[in-house]
Formats: C-alpha cells, structure tokens, sequence
C-alpha cells in the first residue's frame, strides 16, 4: 500500500491531469489517496497556491507541479509499505 496526500483545487488543469495519472496506477499498486482542496484552508492555499498539484508521501517527500509519470511511480517504489 502506498499512502498520500494529495493537494489540490478545483478548476485546475494539471491538479486534473496528476488526478487521473493517479487512477491511472491505481490497478498496480494499492493506493490510499487524503485528498485535501486548499482553498479550503487559508494556510493551506498560501502553502500550496504556486505548486498544486501537490502529491505528499508518508516519508515527507513530495511532488509538485508538472508530475511525471515515471517520477510518480518511482516515488511510489519508495513509500510502499
């Protein structure tokens, strides 16, 4: 199993495309997937306003902004628990 979270907002393309790079190897690994709007919180829209889409694994490492596939599953080598 691979846990994150995932930062987003609503309306934004490339938060839409990491969205579906997600579900997209959801079929090979077991995913849990928080799923947090950042517009939702202050603090959390100031953290993340300039980097969404934001994937953040269970070690603290993170993904931001244009998420390459191949880096993506990489990452997810790393955090399988």
């Amino acid at each position: 199993m691979v846990r994150l979270t995932f930062y987003y907002k609503a309306g934004c393309w490339l938060c839409d495309t990491a969205e579906e790079m997600l579900n997209g190897v959801t079929e090979k690994y077991d995913v849990k997937v928080n799923k947090v709007a950042i517009d939702s919180d202050d603090e959390l829209y100031e953290l993340y306003r300039f980097d969404i889409p934001v994937f953040e694994f269970k070690d603290g490492s993170a993904l931001h902004g244009r998420i390459k596939k191949k880096v993506l599953l990489k990452k997810f080598e790393e955090n399988r628990e």
